[in-house]
Parts: C-alpha cells; structure tokens; sequence
C-alpha cells in the first residue's frame, strides 16, 4: 500500500530540493526531525512535522564530491540542525530511494525507515561544509539562501498575485499596486490617481479615510508612511522597467503587503465628501 506523505523536490534537482526545505524553515514550519535517506553518495529526506505528518523529500542532494548537490545538502543540514531539528542518517537500498524519486514509497518503506538503526559512528555533521557552519554565527550564511515569501502573512487580497510571484515577480509588484488603487478609488469614489487620490483618501482632518487613533502624532505618521512609500516605489514602476534582484523584488513585495494591511485598517470618516 502506498504510503500517504506529500513529497516535495525534484529527483536530481539540488536546488529544487534545497528550496523545498529552505521553504519550511523559512516559514516558521521547521520538521521535528529529519531522516537523511542514504544510497552511495545519493540522498534524500523523510521529515516529520510538529503534528507527525511526513513529508519525503527526493534525492537531490549528493556527498563526497566538490559541487551543488554537496553544497544544497550542506547547507540544509545545517539550517535544519540550527532550528532544532533533530537529525540523523539511514542507509536505505537503491529502489527504495527509487521508489521516494517517483512518489511511491509504501507504508513498509515507512515501517522500515522508522525502525531502523540510525548509520553509527554517526557521520552526517561530516556533510557540512565549514563555511556554512562559521557563516551561521557570522550571519553571512542565508546570504546564500534564496528568499522566499511566507504566504501566512500575505493579505488575502495579493495572495494570487503571492502564487504568480516566482514566475513574474516585477508584474505581480506592479499589478498589486493598480489594484490597491482601484480599491482606494472604490473606497472613496474618486476617479483621482497617484498623489491627488491618496491625499484625498488619507491627508488632513478631512480625508475621507482615516485610522482610529487617539495619537494625532501616530496617524500622521501612518499617513506619511502611507502615501511616500507608495509613491516612492509604485512612481519608478510605472514610468521605466527596474532591474532588481530577488531579495529587492521581495523586499518591496513586503511594502506592498503592508499598504493593504494598513489600507484594511483604515475607516471612512463620520462625515464624507463626493468626488
């Protein structure tokens, strides 16, 4: 019988598999435990979560040679084993890493797994390079880490625009910025754009939104925060392409993803104004 786990990664595909881990950790999602499954020089994982689900992740990872499976497996493991998961190496036969490659591990694969003798000496602390151990007291390690966006904090209203992100980052930024002013614009009824509508919709005692604060000092800065960081990185989008990398492009998915939480906490004034 088949076993039912999720399986993540791509067989062969380091990176695929080192990001399916980095995913994880990333999002506050940290295994419990993690089994290095062991052929040759061939590895996979079995994680097991806080609640007991397992998840396989497929044989990307590679040891005793100079490359990207040696190094996605290094780095890996020493993420893993800083956050508390605990770790150790099984030595397990060619076609049932075979079978964990084509998502057909059984349930006796699992029984075997689990109720194995762990490798001993134990020897999977030898698989960390040590720039990545010196790296993570110096804080200069997740500088080789891809960043990925941790969805539970994405506002339900860009998730869709979350998902698409991989694929075209610069398009999802941008397009999040034309909803949340369309938002604004139905919000307010105004067909103003940029400056004039959020200044109608955010600045002075008559704004027609405005945040329920007993701190005059406190909601002016929101509305500052509000409107420059807005104006600040939609205006360059919307004029000219920008060439930013990854952890840029991320950054400023973050900005967005707080201009609509602080536009969801915004409430119309007791007194409004038409267009």
């Amino acid at each position: 019988m088949l076993a039912q786990i999720e399986y993540y990664g791509i067989a062969g595909s380091s990176l695929d598999c080192e990001a399916a881990i980095v995913r994880l950790v990333q999002t506050d999602a940290v295994p419990k435990s993690a089994r290095i499954l062991t052929f040759g020089n061939k590895h996979g994982f079995l994680l097991t979560t806080e609640v007991g689900d397992q998840i396989a992740v497929k044989s990307g990872f590679a040891s005793g040679y100079g490359g990207t499976g040696p190094n996605s497996l290094s780095l890996v493991l020493q993420m893993l084993s800083t956050h508390g998961c605990e770790v150790d190496e099984f030595g397990v036969s060619e076609p049932m890493l075979a079978r964990l490659d084509r998502n057909s591990l059984t349930e006796d694969d699992l029984s075997k797994i689990v109720n194995a003798e762990a490798v001993r000496p134990s020897r999977w602390t030898d698989y960390i390079l040590e720039r990545h151990t010196s790296g993570y007291r110096s804080g200069q390690f997740w500088r080789e880490v891809s960043p990925v966006l941790p969805y539970p904090m994405i506002d339900d209203r860009i998730f869709d625009l979350a998902l698409n992100f991989n694929q075209s980052p610069n398009d999802s930024i941008l397009h999040g910025y034309r909803r949340l002013e369309d938002m604004i614009r139905e919000r307010i009824g105004s067909s103003e754009h940029g400056q004039k509508l959020l200044t109608k919709a955010f600045v002075g005692d008559k704004s027609l939104l405005h945040w329920n604060l007993t701190d005059q000092g406190e909601h002016a800065g929101r509305c500052s925060l509000f409107v420059g960081a807005f104006l600040a990185h939609r205006n360059p989008r919307a004029h000219r392409e920008l060439e930013h990398d990854r952890q840029q492009q991320i950054e400023e998915f973050f900005l967005l993803n707080m201009l609509f939480r602080l536009e969801s906490q915004a409430t119309a004034r007791e007194t409004t104004l038409g267009d």
